[in-house]
C-alpha cells in the first residue's frame, strides 16, 4: 500500500520535464495507509501531516537508557518549581509530581506517601548534612544494653570509645594511669556497699594527724554536760565524764570524781564560793604571810595579830584613840578670853595641821564655834606644797564634816582652814578628827 498520493500521473510517452517532476513531488500527499491511527494519524491541515496521537508514545516507543545520552533527557522533562523533587507522594501507584523540599528538610515516608520535614527533637541537621544531637537527648534508655554491675568509662589513657567496666560488691573505680581499676578499700579503712567507711583500730597514728587538725567538730558527739578525760591511772583512751550542776572534777588517785563543794564551803554554778558560818577550825594554824595593815578576809593567827598590834605606834592614849583633838591654840592665834578657851577667826582665815597615826584613817571633822565659821579639810604631803580638798562645811555650834577618808602614811598629814562667812571676825572653840583603825 502506497503511503503517498502522487500529485501528477504520467502516461506512456509523456515527456519528463522539470515542471512535471516538481509537480509530482509538490502535489504529493500522505495516503490513508501512511498512519496506523493508533500511535500516529493525519492532522486536519492542508496538506495533511503525520502527527503522534495522544498516548501514542508508550514504553515500547521510548528507548531504554543505557547511557547518559539515551532515554528521556533532563531537557525533555517538564519544568517544575524550584527546590522540588519528582516523586509519587501518594500511597498508590500513579503519576509523579513535584514535591517541595525547603531549606534543611529531607524527604520522609509518612505511611501514606512522602512528606518533607526538617530533623527536630533529639537531633537537628544543617543543609550541609551536619547532624547535632541536643543536650540531654541521649537518655539512659537510649544507651546500649550492658552487662550487670558495670559502669561506662573510657578505660584507656587515650581518647576513644567508651566501654563497660565491671564493679563488683564494695568495689570503687580508681584511676590507674592507663584507665581504671575496680577495687575495694583495704588497709587502714574499709567500706561497705552502703558507703559506710570504717577506720581500723589504731590505724590513725600521731604521725598521720596534722597539728591543730582535730577540731571540736571532729570530736565524737558526747552526752550533755560531760568533760573528756582519761578516767584511769594508766595510759589509754579518753572517755566522757558527766559533771552535774555545781559539780567540779576532783582527782581521786584512780581517775576523776565529779562532786559539789560541801562541808565548810559551797559553790554555785557561777563559781561563787560561800563559807559556812561558825566554821570550827581544826589543827594548829601557823603564822600567815600577811603584813601589818592587811585588810583581807583571811583568818589571822594569834602570832599574826600579836605582830600587827606591836607594829601600831601607840601615839594616842587608849582612852582617846578615836579622836584627834584640834585645840584653838594650834592655829597660832592668841586666846581672846580670860578662860583661854576660844580664839577669833579673822576674815582672812587661819590654818592648822595635824598628823594621822599609822594604822588609822580620818573619816570626819567636827568643829565647835559660837558663830558661823566655814571649815575646809585638806590632805597634804611633807614633800609637796599642794592641798587636796577632802571636805568642807559651814556652821555654828557643833558641825560635822563627812570628809573623804584619809589613811595615815609616812608622808601625809591633814590641814584645816577656818574662814568666816561675813566681814566680821568669829569665835572658834575647838574641834576634832574622828579616826578609825584600818
Amino acid at each position: 500500500m502506497a503511503i503517498l498520493s502522487k500529485g501528477t500521473d504520467f502516461s506512456t510517452g509523456d515527456q519528463v520535464t522539470a515542471a512535471n517532476l516538481d509537480a509530482l513531488v509538490d502535489s504529493a500527499t500522505f495516503a490513508a495507509g501512511a498512519v496506523d491511527n493508533t500511535t500516529t494519524a493525519l492532522d486536519s491541515s492542508s496538506p495533511q501531516k503525520i502527527i503522534v496521537k495522544n498516548g501514542g508514545i508508550g514504553t515500547t516507543q521510548l528507548a531504554t537508557s543505557a547511557s547518559t545520552s539515551t532515554g528521556v533527557t533532563f531537557a525533555k522533562m517538564q519544568h517544575v518549581a524550584s527546590g522540588t523533587v519528582l516523586a509519587n507522594s501518594t500511597s498508590s501507584e500513579g503519576d509523579i509530581s513535584a514535591l517541595t523540599v525547603a531549606d534543611t528538610k529531607i524527604i520522609i515516608g509518612n505511611g501514606s506517601g512522602l512528606t518533607s520535614a526538617a530533623l527536630s527533637g533529639d537531633a537537628t541537621m544543617t543543609n550541609g548534612g551536619a547532624v547535632t544531637i541536643a543536650n540531654d537527648a541521649v537518655t539512659l534508655a537510649k544507651m546500649q544494653n550492658v552487662a550487670a554491675n558495670t559502669v561506662l568509662v573510657r578505660d584507656a589513657s587515650s581518647e576513644g570509645n567508651i566501654s563497660a567496666k565491671a564493679v563488683t560488691n564494695t568495689q570503687i573505680l580508681i584511676g590507674d594511669g592507663t584507665g581504671f581499676t575496680a577495687a575495694a578499700l583495704s588497709g587502714d579503712a574499709t567500706m561497705t556497699n552502703g558507703g559506710v567507711v570504717t577506720i581500723a583500730n589504731d590505724a590513725v597514728t600521731t604521725a598521720k594527724i596534722d597539728d591543730d587538725a582535730v577540731t571540736l567538730a571532729k570530736i565524737e558527739n558526747v552526752a550533755a554536760n560531760t568533760v573528756l578525760v582519761r578516767n584511769a591511772n594508766s595510759t589509754g583512751d579518753i572517755s566522757a565524764k558527766a559533771v552535774a550542776n555545781t559539780q567540779i572534777l576532783i582527782g581521786d588517785g584512780t581517775g576523776f570524781t565529779a562532786a559539789a563543794l560541801s562541808g565548810d564551803a559551797t559553790m554555785t554554778n557561777a563559781g561563787v564560793v560561800d563559807i559556812s558560818n561558825d566554821v570550827a577550825l581544826g589543827g594548829s594554824p601557823t603564822t600567815t604571810t600577811q603584813s601589818a595593815g592587811n585588810n583581807t578576809t583571811r583568818v589571822a593567827t594569834t602570832a599574826f595579830v600579836t605582830a600587827a598590834v606591836a607594829a601600831v605606834p601607840q601615839v594616842i592614849p587608849p582612852f582617846n584613840r578615836l579622836r584627834l583633838k584640834m585645840f584653838p591654840s594650834k592655829f597660832g592665834a592668841g586666846f581672846t578670853s580670860n578662860t583661854g578657851n576660844k580664839i577669833i577667826v579673822p576674815t582672812g582665815g587661819l590654818y592648822s595641821s595635824t598628823d594621822i597615826p599609822a594604822g588609822y584613817k580620818a573619816t570626819h571633822f567636827t568643829l565647835s564655834t559660837q558663830e558661823t565659821v566655814t571649815a575646809t579639810v585638806y590632805e597634804s604631803q611633807l614633800d609637796d606644797d599642794s592641798l587636796v580638798e577632802k571636805g568642807s562645811a559651814a556652821g555654828s555650834g557643833n558641825t560635822t564634816i563627812n570628809m573623804t577618808d584619809v589613811t595615815g602614811s609616812n608622808d601625809n598629814y591633814l590641814v584645816v582652814k577656818l574662814i568666816t562667812t561675813g566681814s566680821s571676825s568669829k569665835y572658834y572653840l575647838g574641834g576634832y578628827f574622828t579616826i578609825a583603825a584600818v
